[in-house]
């Protein structure tokens, strides 16, 4: 098929599938933290052996930050398409559904990766004409086609006030063994899930 597959993350629900893959196509993932990929670590980090499924086989090919993506035949392939000035992003980032980090997640690199992503359409934007209008984005099933400042923008100051302990804390459980807390914004745009202790680290660069 000689496919290029990216893989925004590991988990059971988006790597189930690799191995027809495998034989002929190139599986792309982030090269951050190879370990966390590697054969070892990856049933428990894809959730497979939480859920109690086989962990599928795959040789990833690691790639660094921007790496810049290519086919079979080096036709440039992206993430953020210039021609219709549309962002596209992975799991991270919902409207009107929870997002949800697991035990492994960090909302100091999300917060980067937000403010990066912000920098980025205001630059697009700002080499633009007004023509072209603003950049839109797509993310995680909801959101569709809409202007890309604005959400981003808009889950940025979500997840302050939840650092901040402006947004309360609606509900507790434990997952995985980790103290758990639920964040609903009124109105419902945003809603957050995450380990207790992810909001805490948070806290504690904030007040730095």
């Amino acid at each position: 098929m000689e496919y290029v597959v990216v893989a925004t993350h590991c988990h059971y629900d988006h790597v189930l599938g690799m191995e027809q893959f495998a034989p002929d196509s190139q599986i792309l993932v982030s090269g951050n933290c190879p370990s966390f990929v590697s054969p070892a670590n990856l049933p428990t980090h894809s959730l497979c052996k939480h859920m109690g499924i086989r962990t599928p086989v795959y040789t990833p090919i690691l790639v660094s930050h921007q790496h810049a993506i290519r086919s079979r035949t080096h036709v440039p392939l992206a993430l953020f398409d210039s021609a219709e000035r549309m962002l596209y992003v992975g799991d991270s980032l919902y409207e009107e559904e929870t997002i949800i980090f697991p035990k492994e997640g960090s909302i100091i690199e999300w917060m980067s990766s937000i403010e990066y992503l912000i920098l980025f359409v205001k630059t697009q934007e700002e080499q633009g004409s007004n023509k072209t209008g603003p950049v839109l984005i797509n993310s995680g099933h909801r959101t569709v086609s809409q202007p890309a400042l604005g959400v981003l923008v808009a889950a940025k100051e979500f997840m302050q006030d939840v650092i901040s302990g402006i947004e309360p804390v609606r509900e507790r459980r434990t997952v995985r063994g980790d103290e758990t807390v639920v964040y609903a914004q009124k109105g419902g745009r945003f809603a957050l899930r995450c380990p207790e202790r992810l909001v805490l680290a948070a806290q504690k660069i904030s007040h730095m």
